[in-house]
């Protein structure tokens, strides 16, 4: 069925990954491709991973997958370049969840592989969740079971990548990235550390946009306060008669805070929030004041950056705040076309064409 108006080559992709040796290691590819005129091929390729000697029973079970198959398969270098001829040129990858091209990006980085063949990659899961305004996480299955969609046999790379492609088209996936395409974000910094007798809560808020390859701060707003708290000790009696004691620390909320986190909120819908890790290193924050952000599109310093010795720079500790606004607008603009290629990886924007 051909889409009309629908110009780009989508490509649904999942991997079956095992840990050995305590690193994500790829041992299946299976990709759908989804062309403008409405045709699909299909990709699925077994890999032998590195040094490798015997697939634990948990995979085996969960994958159908034998040690047997990834003996005999390719290594990930000959299974990649095979996989990319398939590609062929101008496409953008579907992903469901973040899994997909962390472990990606790390195979191909330890194969000194070029990385921007993955790009533009995009994390359908979330751009679904923020179309439909919801916060816990699907899974495949349960989605495709929601839509009223056919599963096939999950947990092999290439009937998850069918069924996410699948998903796709049914909730017309194209218009849902075209909506949320945007050149804005919010670059959201926190610091909540514990004096002696208060915490010493920080928190910034720049808002930039992306335009002509450069980014723009529109402004910057930094909060800083000493938040006071109790300790008090709480005994308990374990099962066996002896006494557990523990502690309780209760911070005493700021309305300032509160006002601060509620106007970030009312702002951020429709743009990018970065922050400089995980927002569960915020949620802490957010719970104390009752504030909850809206779901939307969340990028890490940690991912942009990929250096946690300047991530680390992101930071206020022990500095005025203006020396920290400063410092801060030397760090984005020193970092700044790392932040624009993240924009083009996402395929949040599209880059011009170049004339000559």
């Amino acid at each position: 069925m051909k889409i009309l108006g629908r110009t780009k080559t989508y490509i649904s992709v999942d991997i079956e990954a095992a840990l050995i040796r305590g690193k994500q290691y790829i041992i299946e590819i299976g990709a759908v491709k989804w062309l403008p005129d409405g045709t699909t091929e299909t990709f699925t390729q077994l890999i032998q991973p590195y040094k490798f000697k015997k697939l634990n029973a948990h995979i085996q079970q969960l994958t159908g997958i034998t040690t047997e198959q990834l003996i005999d398969a390719p290594s990930f270098k000959e299974a990649f370049y095979k996989f990319k001829r398939w590609c062929k040129q101008d496409y953008v990858f579907l992903t469901f969840g973040e899994f997909d091209r962390k472990v990606l990006e790390e195979e191909l980085t330890r194969n000194y592989i070029n990385k921007d063949c993955l790009y533009p990659i995009i994390d359908f899961q979330q751009k679904y969740m923020i179309a439909q305004g919801i916060k816990e996480q699907p899974s495949l299955g349960g989605l495709m079971e929601q839509l009223g969609l056919e599963i096939e046999t999950q947990h092999r790379a290439l009937a998850d990548a069918v069924s996410l492609l699948a998903i796709f088209k049914e909730v017309n996936g194209d218009a849902i990235i075209q909506q949320q395409q945007t050149n804005e974000f919010t670059l959201f910094l926190t610091n909540f550390r514990m004096l002696e007798t208060t915490f010493d809560l920080v928190m910034s808020v720049t808002n930039c946009s992306v335009i002509n390859g450069q980014v723009q701060v529109h402004a910057m707003n930094t909060f800083r306060e000493e938040l006071p708290y109790t300790v008090q000790s709480i005994e308990r009696t374990q099962e066996d008669g002896e006494v557990q004691v523990s502690e309780k620390i209760t911070i005493k909320s700021s309305p300032d805070a509160k006002q601060f986190l509620q106007q970030l909120a009312e702002d951020v819908p429709g743009k990018i929030l970065i922050s400089r890790s995980a927002l569960r290193s915020v949620s802490k924050i957010l719970k104390l004041h009752h504030v909850t952000l809206p779901k939307t599109e969340v990028m890490t310093l940690t991912n942009i950056i990929e250096s946690e010795e300047i991530v680390s720079k992101f930071n206020l500790v022990d500095e005025s705040m203006h020396s920290f606004e400063a410092k801060l607008m030397r760090l984005i603009h020193k970092f700044e076309q790392a932040f624009v290629d993240e924009f083009y990886k996402r395929a949040l924007i599209e880059k011009q064409p170049v004339e000559v």
